[in-house]
């Protein structure tokens, strides 16, 4: 059978590849015949990695001893790992779900990754209208920083200006600033080895952190009071199948895409079929809480 995904013999390296979707990926990826080399605060327990580092994507030396572990060239690269904001405060929220990914790819993958390779990130449904102008004028400031340090300062500035912004608003705009640097650097990667870079962007999901964004959404019946045209909530595989296609070779003449993974949802929102709950800004929000 013709290998179409294009998966035998390469070498992957998945975050958050312990539970939910980066599981569901890793575990697709093995049976594809990838070497697949998982990261995680944890072990992952998937059975046929070629290796599970324990890292935490919060902490740059972590990050730092966890590359020196990796393979020198990889094919593809799968960021999944991220937290919800509910038990994290805004720069933890940040910093695992944004300046993580990026001091990752500018430190290692822009170097590492093969030509015709592929970088796939998780954002989230919740992140966007990320391309409308008032949006990115709060997030390209933090998007445009260089190194850990510098974009751990620009976040902190961020969060004092505001006078303290909760972790799940932190979740919201650090999922805003992926997709956009997605958008940015798609042309940049193209340049170095014609590698590609696209995001993923997540409805509601089963997964290790749905309890916790049931809970911001107002529990369990509210989520399912509104679950869209698919009539159910998504689960960890829908999304990994995705993530497989983006990051194989079936997608090879797709970058720069933001796939919105929730059957239909937000075609609603544009065809004026659904109210647009993402629509607001940061400013905006945190504007009308009382003092």
């Amino acid at each position: 059978m013709t290998d179409y995904l294009g998966y035998s013999g390469k070498v992957c390296v998945v975050t958050g590849a312990a539970s939910g979707m980066g599981k569901a990926l890793a575990e697709i990826l093995v049976d594809l015949g990838a070497e697949v080399h998982a990261l995680d605060r944890v072990q992952s327990p998937v059975a046929g990695l070629t290796a599970s580092i324990v890292a935490n994507l919060g902490d740059k030396d972590s990050i730092d001893v966890a590359f020196a572990r990796l393979p020198q060239s990889i094919d593809r690269f799968f960021g999944v790992a991220g937290v919800s904001g509910v038990h994290t405060d805004f720069l933890e929220t940040v910093t695992i779900n944004f300046i993580a990914n990026k001091y990752i790819a500018d430190t290692y993958l822009a170097d590492r990754v093969v030509a015709d390779g592929s970088l796939t990130f998780v954002t989230s449904n919740g992140g966007l209208r990320w391309d409308r102008p008032d949006v990115r004028e709060e997030t390209a400031a933090l998007i445009h920083g260089t190194g850990w340090d510098e974009l751990v300062g620009l976040a902190k500035g961020i969060d004092a200006e505001f006078g303290g912004i909760p972790g799940s608003l932190g979740y919201i705009l650090s999922k805003r600033m992926l997709n956009l640097w997605v958008a940015e650097e798609a042309a940049r990667f193209a340049d170095l080895r014609k590698i590609r870079v696209n995001a993923l962007l997540p409805a509601m999901t089963i997964s290790g952190m749905f309890d916790e964004f049931a809970a911001m959404k107002g529990g369990r019946e509210a989520v399912e009071a509104d679950l869209g045209p698919a009539g159910r909530l998504a689960e960890s595989v829908d999304m990994a199948r995705a993530l497989v296609f983006l990051g194989g070779d079936l997608a090879s003449y797709v970058s720069g895409a933001h796939l919105s993974v929730d059957f239909g949802m937000n075609s609603q929102v544009l065809a004026g079929q659904a109210p647009d709950r993402t629509s607001w800004t940061l400013r905006g929000v945190l504007s009308r809480q009382p003092a």
